[in-house]
């Protein structure tokens, strides 16, 4: 792409809606390398080892309920002020991390957070609809996107930083100026518009089925006894069930139509995307523990293992960006085949292989993840049902995120089971990590075989679509 093209993103008065739309973007990205960064000295100084994982659990559960709530929230208070309040729950979230002083506290200030979180990447993806032309969104919407790998860079300088001169909490701190002036610069230059006519109802009740569901998968790294955890599980997979039921009823569904079907190439995407986040989740919430603890490394470099994932992802997207036709199903295929050779690698090797050779497998996960979810991005919109095209592309995110809740609270079980609840040690963080990459190989390689019928899919609607066509100009004539 020409530079000329990009520049088009600051003309005609568009330059502070592109700085507010990347500031809301990095400072989401931003904060999930901080945490995982200074976790490891988070836990060192508060306690709190078998809750590890949920820092990130609980802030994904929170960021889809944050996510749907965008909508009804922009309806009832307009774009300045949806967007402003957004921001201003992100910052009372981030002063509340950086002032906890357990690990309760601490997970509380996260829910806060991903709520916060949420509410900016939904109204980000409204702001995108409505303030560029359709010749300039795909271009925001990759600008907006490599905003993941400037966040690979500064967020573990943050954490890693801090956290290397004892005060992890300073992590958080430095981050609040940056949020209080993108609240003020949203306030100031976004167009004050009227509250929508009709409000749409809060889905309560579907956010409640969805967040409690997820919430016992996470419970199960908590509590010890195989019977129970098997009812938590059960009891997981029936609420987050119910609530797919329950919205596919409803008059203000969060989900398109058949959302989990794999008869459909929307519903099979779905499943993919929940995959490839369970992926790049397993890994990159214990890297810096397995790093610091195993190998020896300093918290800022083990925070930029972590950037290696983001970087090489977004370097992914950006390389495979300009493939059509023939090219697209290799990504789509390929990517989860190449994510999953490197999770191959990262379970025989994490505990002894060279940091070079960790630093490249990981490299290669970002690279499938990054390449395939690009493409099927492009392929769920194209795939869309008529009448439902901003609906599923919005609920995008929200399917990701709970892929990383479910990821997260999934490689926090699998850790503590192999003996990370007994605390930290060489030893138990050994035997941790070889048992998460090892069951994490099982995502990208069932994203794999669903690519497949992704690709066969959209190529019969293809031909029934050419079919139909054929059809009517016979007709015509």
């Amino acid at each position: 792409m020409r530079a000329s093209d990009w520049i088009e993103l600051l003309r005609e008065g568009r330059a502070v809606f592109t700085a507010i739309l990347v500031l809301a973007i990095g400072l989401h990205a931003i904060d999930v390398f901080v945490i995982v960064t200074v976790m490891p000295a988070v836990v060192a100084d508060i306690g709190g080892a078998t809750f590890y994982a949920w820092s990130t659990m609980l802030y994904m559960v929170a960021s889809i309920v944050g996510a749907a709530s965008g909508g009804p929230l922009k309806a009832a208070l307009g774009a300045r002020k949806g967007y402003s309040l957004a921001g201003l729950v992100f910052l009372a979230g981030t002063v509340g991390c950086a002032v906890s002083p357990s690990m309760a506290a601490l997970l509380i200030a996260r829910v806060v957070q991903g709520v916060g979180g949420g509410l900016l990447i939904a109204q980000s993806m409204a702001l995108v609809r409505e303030l560029y032309p359709p010749e300039l969104r795909t271009r925001v919407l990759a600008l907006i996107s490599g905003m993941w790998g400037v966040a690979a860079l500064i967020g573990p300088l943050f954490g890693g930083g801090f956290a290397e001169i004892g005060w992890w909490r300073g992590a958080f701190w430095a981050g609040a100026p940056i949020i209080v002036t993108f609240t003020l610069l949203a306030w100031r230059s976004l167009p004050a518009t009227a509250p929508a006519e009709a409000i749409p109802p809060f889905p309560i009740r579907r956010l409640a089925l969805l967040g409690a569901g997820v919430l016992c998968v996470g419970a199960t790294s908590t509590i010890e006894g195989l019977a129970v955890q098997a009812a938590l599980l059960l009891a997981a997979v029936l609420m987050v069930g119910r609530t797919f039921r329950l919205d596919a009823g409803s008059e203000n569904p969060l989900f398109p139509s058949n959302p989990l079907s794999l008869l459909s190439p929307v519903g099979t995407a779905y499943w993919m995307f929940f995959l490839l986040s369970i992926t790049h989740t397993a890994i990159g919430i214990f890297l810096p523990l397995i790093l610091q603890v195993l190998h020896g490394v300093t918290p800022l470099v083990a925070g930029y293992f972590n950037g290696v994932l983001a970087l090489s992802w977004t370097a992914a997207s950006f390389l495979t960006a300009g493939w059509r036709g023939r090219a697209q199903p290799v990504a789509l295929i390929g990517g989860p085949c190449i994510a999953a050779l490197g999770l191959t690698g990262l379970a025989i090797g994490i505990t002894s292989a060279p940091l070079s050779v960790i630093a490249g497998l990981v490299a290669m996960v970002g690279l499938g993840v990054g390449m395939c979810t690009l493409h099927l991005t492009a392929t769920t919109m194209a795939a869309a049902a008529r009448g439902e095209e901003s609906l599923t592309a919005s609920s995008i995110p929200t399917v990701r995120s709970l892929g990383i809740a479910f990821g997260s609270a999934g490689a926090g079980l699998v850790a503590n089971t192999a003996g990370l609840a007994r605390g930290i040690s060489p030893e138990t963080v050994a035997n941790a990590a070889i048992w998460v990459d090892g069951v994490a190989i099982l995502a990208p390689v069932a994203a794999a075989l669903l690519a497949l019928r992704v690709v066969r899919l959209r190529h019969h609607a293809a031909a029934a679509a050419g079919e139909d066509a054929s059809d009517s100009g016979s007709r015509s004539v």
